[in-house]
């Protein structure tokens, strides 16, 4: 045996009716949802750390989320989820594995691309497949990657950013400062204007915003337009946004964490 063979047979005791781990077998692919998301975050962080020990450990936590909702399912098992995974990267590869040819990376993404949507013909729309569970400025980025395949990312930001202002202008919800500006406060930066960290934004007529649960929490679609705006025009520039938030997000945490 192996020892993905023995982690698979570990999982089956723990669901075993009898003598198993009643835990494990009051859990359902909802129930565990929640831990392959939080599982995929510690993968990313090990990945961060370049401990090569602890990404071995992520990724068997990771892999044991996959064993576990293979020996839940009912109509299908881990070789099944293991065929699939090596037909879909068989068909994804025909430069490898059939006659196609991509000698750059540019070819193998075109390559890639097409088999994909052979595959997914069925979609109405180059949004379908895109989870809307994801973070939204992760969703936002691959929405955007999507519409920059089609050839027109600017066009549709920009007709979201103009019906925002639009709604302000006539006193309805949703305004929104300049993209380029992004709102009162803004300075100046090598990115594009960055919202001035103290700035409130403004909350009177022509915005869009509630007050959502018992802390208050105010929602402002007119400050999330803005703030697509700038995820559009950092993509534009070469500024990969969701790595540079992380790694302002880590000088936060390590400022933070000075004379604890």
């Amino acid at each position: 045996m192996t020892a993905v063979s023995d982690l698979v047979t570990v999982v089956d005791r723990l669901l075993d009716p009898a003598g198993g781990c009643v835990w494990n077998r009051a859990q359902t692919h909802a129930s565990l949802a929640r831990y392959a998301v939080e599982e995929s975050y510690e993968l990313v962080d090990a990945i961060d750390s370049g401990d090569d020990d602890e990404l071995r450990e992520e990724l068997g936590d990771v892999l044991y989320q996959v064993v576990l909702h293979a020996g839940l399912a009912e109509s299908f098992d881990l070789e099944d989820v293991a065929a699939g995974a090596r037909d879909k990267m068989v068909r994804r590869h025909p430069h490898v594995f059939g006659d196609e040819r991509a000698d750059t990376v540019e070819d193998v993404v075109r390559v890639w691309r097409a088999a994909k949507a052979a595959e997914k013909s069925s979609r109405r729309s180059v949004f379908d497949g895109v989870p809307r569970a994801m973070p939204p400025m992760e969703r936002a980025v691959k929405l955007l990657e999507r519409l920059e395949e089609r050839g027109d990312s600017d066009a549709v930001v920009a007709s979201v950013v103009a019906a925002a202002g639009a709604g302000a202008r006539s006193g309805g919800a949703g305004g929104v400062p300049d993209a380029g500006a992004a709102g009162a406060g803004a300075r100046p930066g090598a990115a594009g204007a960055v919202p001035d960290a103290g700035a409130v934004p403004d909350t009177g007529p022509g915005r869009d915003v509630r007050v959502e649960g018992a802390g208050g929490a105010v929602v402002d679609a007119g400050w999330g337009t803005a703030v697509l705006a700038m995820i559009a025009e950092a993509r534009g520039t070469g500024i990969d946004p969701i790595a540079s938030l992380r790694a302002a997000v880590a000088e936060l945490e390590a400022a933070g964490r000075v004379g604890e």
